[in-house]
């Protein structure tokens, strides 16, 4: 191990007060030996401690496991993942171009590659089970980023889709499914997947930063529960995260010897399927995001939840996996550092690219307006530098409440490559990196940031 269990512990304390965020907690395993580490406060409303064993939405990263649970139907030969989806279940359609719904595979669900614009698009609906039916029309009407198949670009939609392909081939929800196919083969007795189960034990609490930095709990404990698949019902501890990430480092054997998976589907969630916009070296497999560095490949994936950001993370080549949640909305960069602390070998899939703001870039290509569903960025001159204004748009979060979340972010920007943008001064969630792509007619028509697009509409 890189850190021993002293200075970890040591560390995050120092960690949860630097950024100014409520608590963390860690889990760290590699070649056999097992770290944890705690610090600060679960839940702000109370004042209970962080501890080890604290359970925390586990968000996002519920896609890995969903990722898991989808590999064992098509080892049974329920599910091919290149078969189009509409055959599986004629009355689902994703996307409003027919052609494109159509094409469709579950691979593009997988991979975040559908091209499909409804990242994160919450609509009003039912309760879970019941409600995710709900999604069907919206889905259906939902616009186009790029054609399918052609580069990733984070889609929590895509995977309610997948829910309602799995409810047409098993006749059981997500849930039943990952319940029976990867939780209860792992063993782990934390996770769940309400909130009344979670009740029952020591939950993490989110927050937000206040106007001076001081957090403050959050009001709302989860997302619509309609989310299951894209990972807002997951609930669970950084022990049972390492006991799935782990299966996964064993190449899909569990502790008694038993397999969740074959070797052959370890190796499809791990191989490259959905490049990231900005090149070859990151992007998607099945579930798993990687980042290639040197032939060596990072398998990772976040999790946001309301005022809590979770990462989980395998190293294969060294047989090492990270779980963390950090309970406030500002995580990431503290999550940065403890992958930086426990895996100093390797650079963190954390880590925003660093470089030299450069005056040789034309900046009129950035300048127009970028919009995906739920978000529009503005980008326009500001002297010698840009101004990026992005605003969310509540009417098209009608299933959610955003009343704790900055409805605008504002910061200057300064190309740092020819396509690239990086953020000026401090932001408290870390710095800002945007790619620009498509260049046409003097201008970029795709930007490219926190994983997702969005289509340039005008100058």
């Amino acid at each position: 191990m890189a850190v021993s269990q002293s200075d970890l512990q040591g560390e995050l304390g120092d960690l949860v007060t630097r950024h100014r965020v409520p608590g963390a907690v860690v889990a760290v395993w590699q070649d056999g030996e097992l770290m944890t580490a705690a610090a600060g406060v679960a839940n702000l409303n109370t004042g209970v401690p962080m501890t080890v064993d604290t359970a925390f939405h586990t968000g996002s990263i519920t896609k890995v496991w969903a990722a898991t649970m989808f590999l064992t139907l098509v080892e049974e030969g329920l599910l091919d993942l290149d078969v189009p989806i509409v055959r599986y279940a004629p009355d689902i359609q994703f996307g409003a171009d027919l052609d494109v719904a159509r094409s469709l595979t579950f691979r593009h669900l997988l991979n975040h590659s559908s091209g499909v614009d409804s990242s994160d698009l919450f609509v009003a609906t039912g309760q879970y089970p019941e409600g995710v039916e709900d999604y069907r029309a919206p889905l259906a009407r939902a616009g186009k980023l790029t054609e399918p198949g052609i580069m990733s670009s984070y889609n929590n939609a895509g995977w309610i889709i997948a829910e309602l392909v799995l409810r047409r081939l098993t006749g059981q929800n997500f849930i039943q499914q990952l319940k029976q196919r990867v939780v209860g083969r792992l063993g782990v007795r934390r996770t769940v997947f309400s909130a009344r189960e979670a009740m029952l034990q020591r939950t993490a609490i989110g927050s937000f930063p206040a106007h001076d930095g001081t957090p403050e709990a959050t009001t709302q404990f989860m997302y619509p529960d309609t989310w299951a698949a894209p990972g807002t019902l997951t609930i669970t501890t950084v022990e049972d995260n390492l006991a799935f990430l782990r299966m996964h480092l064993a190449d899909g054997v569990l502790p008694d010897g038993t397999r969740l998976l074959s070797h052959e589907s370890i190796k499809a969630m791990q191989t490259p399927t959905s490049p990231d916009p900005t090149g070859p070296d990151s992007g998607f497999g099945l579930g798993w995001m990687y980042d290639q560095h040197g032939g060596t490949r990072i398998f990772s994936h976040g999790g946001g939840s309301i005022g809590g950001v979770a990462h989980a993370q395998i190293s294969p080549a060294d047989n090492f996996a990270m779980a963390s949640f950090v309970n406030s909305s500002i995580g990431r960069p503290l999550h940065d550092e403890l992958v930086r602390l426990t895996l100093p070998s390797r650079p963190s899939p954390l880590a925003v690219p660093a470089g030299e703001f450069r005056r040789d870039v034309p900046l009129d290509g950035f300048v127009g307006q970028y919009n995906r569903v739920t978000t529009r960025t503005r980008i326009t001159r500001d002297s010698d530098d840009l101004l990026v204004q992005i605003t969310s748009v509540p009417a098209e979060l009608v299933g959610a409440r955003t009343d704790q979340q900055e409805l605008v972010t504002q910061f200057h920007a300064a190309p740092i490559g020819e396509n690239a943008l990086l953020s000026r001064g401090e932001l408290s969630g870390g710095p800002q990196f945007l790619t620009f792509h498509e260049e046409k007619d003097g201008g970029f028509q795709l930007m490219y940031t926190g994983h997702r697009l969005a289509r340039r509409v005008a100058a």
